[in-house]
């Protein structure tokens, strides 16, 4: 077996007796170089690029450095504020890009469907003023026709008001026709009637 293999399943051994693994990521700065113990004066046994995802194992006792495991199984040691609790940016974009096209689409769609609703707004808005020009004519029409009826019925009274006078001119003309010829009656009367009176007495 070959030795990268062993160490990749020592690794594997330790990891599955060893509870404390945690995932981690490293600082998306840049490339880290790993050393073979937990301090500086350590040798570098490595390098893991940056944002890529290793596995928290243990941690010196200062806290300043942090075994991890890396994706090839191998371990070695780096400086604990190498790593960061969430995800890297590289393993994020992704998700950000999905994310990003998806409220596009919900952008797109709201603005879709606000477009139709405008359409449809504007169109009933159309319908509605020429539904109101269309009443607005009828009602100049109707206020024609009553102006009409109005001059007719106002000439038809005033014709009332003329007739009425004539009317009454003829009454007050008749009338004083009658008074006239009763008054001339009742004056010729008197003369002729005492002379017939006197003509009868001479004769018997």
């Amino acid at each position: 077996m070959k030795k990268q293999n062993i160490i990749v399943l020592l690794s594997f051994f330790a990891i599955s007796f060893n509870g404390y693994a945690i995932d981690k990521y490293v600082t998306d700065n840049v490339d880290i170089y790993l050393r073979r113990g937990p301090g500086s004066q350590y040798a570098v046994s490595n390098a893991v690029k940056a944002g890529e995802k290793v596995v928290e194992l243990e941690k010196s006792a200062d806290g300043k450095f942090t075994r991890i495991q890396l994706n090839n199984g191998s371990t070695a040691w780096i400086e604990t504020n190498k790593l960061n609790e969430q995800p890297s940016y590289k393993e994020r974009f992704p998700a950000l890009e999905a994310k990003l096209a998806e409220y596009q689409d919900k952008v797109d769609n709201a603005e879709a469907n606000q477009q139709k609703l405008l359409s449809d707004y504007i169109q009933k808005l159309q319908t509605a003023e020429k539904s109101i020009e269309t009443l607005q004519n009828k009602n100049e029409a109707l206020e024609q026709q009553v102006k009409e009826q109005n001059s007719r019925i106002e000439s038809m009274l005033n014709q009332v008001d003329d007739k009425r006078r004539d009317l009454i001119v003829t009454w007050f003309t008749y009338g004083g026709l009658v008074a006239g010829g009763g008054l001339i009656l009742g004056l010729i009367l008197p003369i002729i009637i005492p002379g017939r009176r006197k003509k009868d007495r001479w004769m018997s």
